[in-house]
């Protein structure tokens, strides 16, 4: 009984560590969305069918060198809208690059006003912000109407914006 009692220590101790490594070793780290981008989604004004746009130019109004988020010849049906965690607000500005309608009184903008609140996620992921959007306006020359389905934006890969698009002219 003596012999037996160092291996059966032995074998649980190789058990606890083999069950302690496998527990707390992530090989993968993580694998989370580190970053808090609201996705916005196209739809027709009229049906709420979601829509593909080809010629549209969206870039961000003061941003660094007025940034392209998504530019003509692609057709785009959502884009990711990126906030600023060092301001209150932040501007975007769709150009509809259309034969007929390349001309800037026709260009929308959308802007939020918003809070921005560092979260810490965990070790593995660190931190990152979320927005709060506190307010909304836009412009409504092609886009119809603009909803926000989740004002707290976060790391969820999810649609927190519909933007509506009239895609006929009124009437029709």
């Amino acid at each position: 009984m003596m012999n037996r009692l160092p291996i059966y220590a032995l074998a649980l101790g190789a058990a606890i560590s083999l069950a302690a490594s496998v527990t707390s070793c992530n090989t993968t780290g993580c694998t989370e969305n580190r970053n808090a981008v609201p996705l916005a989604k196209f739809l027709d004004a009229t049906t709420d069918q979601t829509i593909g746009l080809d010629s549209i130019e969206i870039t961000g109004i003061g941003q660094p060198n007025d940034s392209v988020l998504s530019a003509p010849g692609n057709v785009v049906s959502q884009v990711y809208l990126p906030m600023r965690p060092t301001h209150d607000n932040v501007a975007w500005c769709f150009a509809y690059k259309w034969k007929d309608l390349d001309y800037e009184e026709f260009n929308d903008t959308i802007k939020f006003a918003y809070t921005s609140v560092p979260f810490f996620a965990s070790a593995d992921c660190g931190a990152y912000y979320k927005y709060q959007i506190t307010e909304m306006t836009y412009t409504d020359h092609l886009i119809h109407h603009v909803e926000v389905i989740d004002s707290l934006i976060t790391n969820i890969d999810k649609v927190y914006v519909n933007i509506y698009f009239r895609v006929q002219p009124d009437g029709q």
